[in-house]
């Protein structure tokens, strides 16, 4: 066979090979209110599925475009393999549609882009800053985030985002004879690291996988995927996994301080929308609103009633030292300061929903803030108020003795998870008003992400 035959061959089967490559598709909605870019995710194993378990994707292949523009995404190895599987975590931001495309072509090579973190390791965690350097914080060993610089105010603006805290029984015996034992409780710092790593690659955001073995809870172990944006968003997966027998009045998930440890900052305020529910309330025979009323705490937003009041001030609680519990939970929660116009806020993934059975509700998350502490999850724990109180004697039994104690504990097994997907968000806002506005739309946008297949 001659040269230029073979030449002709060769070029038929690369033109061939070209023209046999697909491309598939899938549509990204999400809605923009504020202009500040939405975090988007999803595993591989959701976009295998949109795309076709029998299309023979190469993942290198990979590109997202807004506007015909390619953006930036990166892949999140969480199970540290240095190959792609179903649990990995696609992520990229967007502030309007996008498209993601994947190609069979296994010439296409995998993209790279530029890092948006910085990252030195220390004695005791890490430090990160984004290139802009308009975000800092510290990452401690255990894998929990503090944020110590947004914009212009650097300090002590939010600690220990990812910190979970338990209470429970660890010696119980409840399946073998109904008792429970001497109780416990401890949160994350004291909980024994199995593993912490940051991965640095980071075009779109900053990942730390941690595990944690919730001692003295043998068994028990918190799996935290915790993503830094570099706009002031602190995105936290966490999974609580069962591989032991646990009875438990408590399992939250926390951060702590946020804003009320800055120094010469006197003015931070928490706001939120009215509780749907509020226990202290229902026992006082009033509304949740006439209950924040009766302190004046409320204020109007497009004639909409909010709960506002001192960040550091307990706010004379019908019972206990907590500002708030027993308390549904919304969809959201902020400390803001009007002088530093900088707040940081909790966001759920979606509204949270409420029980007409209290002992039913009771089981399952509801909101805490005490000791400047946004605490969210479960919480079993109820007083001899509830007994002298004709709303709730017949519902909720009072927990003071070890029999009580034992039919208020949830009682996982061997297999059980929980988890909780919470955004946490450090922003800037111009008063109070503002930021209810920006809030509202924050959870619109976080909740609005759409995926859908391309014909």
């Amino acid at each position: 066979m001659g040269k230029s035959n073979l030449f002709l061959i060769i070029g038929l089967i690369v033109i061939s090979t070209i023209t046999m490559a697909s491309v598939k598709m899938v549509s990204v909605n999400v809605t923009d209110e504020t202009g500040v870019p939405v975090p988007v995710t999803m595993t591989m194993y959701q976009l295998r599925n949109l795309i076709g378990v029998t299309f023979p994707a190469n993942w290198n292949s990979i590109r997202i475009y807004e506007n015909g523009k390619e953006i930036p995404y990166q892949i999140d190895n969480i199970a540290m393999s240095n190959k792609i599987s179903g649990n990995d975590i696609l992520a990229f931001s967007l502030t309007g549609p996008a498209t993601i495309e994947v190609s069979d072509d296994i010439s296409i090579q995998a993209p790279t882009y530029p890092n948006q973190f910085k990252v030195v390791q220390t004695s005791d965690g890490y430090s990160i800053w984004n290139i802009n350097g308009t975000l800092a914080a510290s990452i401690t060993d255990h894998g929990l985030v503090n944020i110590t610089k947004f914009d212009d105010v650097s300090g002590d603006i939010v600690d220990q985002i990812g910190i979970a805290r338990i209470n429970g029984f660890p010696q119980s015996t409840y399946w073998a004879n109904g008792q429970v034992g001497p109780n416990a409780e401890q949160t994350s710092n004291g909980f024994k690291v199995v593993y912490s790593k940051v991965l640095e690659y980071s075009p779109v955001r900053l990942t730390i996988l941690t595990e944690l073995e919730a001692l003295p809870f043998i068994g028990l172990y918190q799996d935290m995927i915790t993503s830094i944006y570099p706009d002031g968003d602190v995105l936290v997966n966490t999974t609580f996994n069962f591989e032991t027998y646990q009875d438990l009045m408590k399992l939250q998930v926390m951060i702590t301080h946020p804003l009320t440890n800055l120094q010469n900052v006197n003015d931070v305020v928490h706001i939120l929308p009215v509780f749907r529910r509020l226990i202290w309330a229902d026992m006082e025979g009033i509304s949740p609103l006439d209950y924040w009323l009766q302190r004046n705490a409320i204020m109007y937003v497009n004639n909409v009633p909010y709960i506002i009041f001192p960040a550091t001030n307990p706010m004379n609680p019908l019972f206990w030292t907590a500002t708030y519990i027993f308390a549904s939970e919304e969809n959201w929660r902020t400390n803001f300061s009007p002088s530093l116009k900088l707040g940081v806020a909790e966001i759920l993934p979606h509204t949270a929903p409420l029980y007409d059975n209290y002992s039913e509700w009771m089981k399952g998350n509801t909101w805490v803030y005490e000791s400047q502490e946004f605490r969210d999850g479960q919480f079993e724990w109820t007083p001899d108020n509830f007994y002298d109180n004709p709303v709730t004697k017949d519902i909720l039994s009072p927990s003071d003795t070890p029999q009580q104690w034992a039919k208020l504990a949830i009682h996982y097994i061997p297999g059980d998870s929980v988890n909780f997907v919470r955004l946490y968000n450090v922003y800037n806002s111009n008063n109070v008003q503002d930021v209810v506005t920006y809030l509202n739309q924050r959870t619109q946008e976080f909740r609005s992400v759409q995926f859908s297949v391309v014909p």
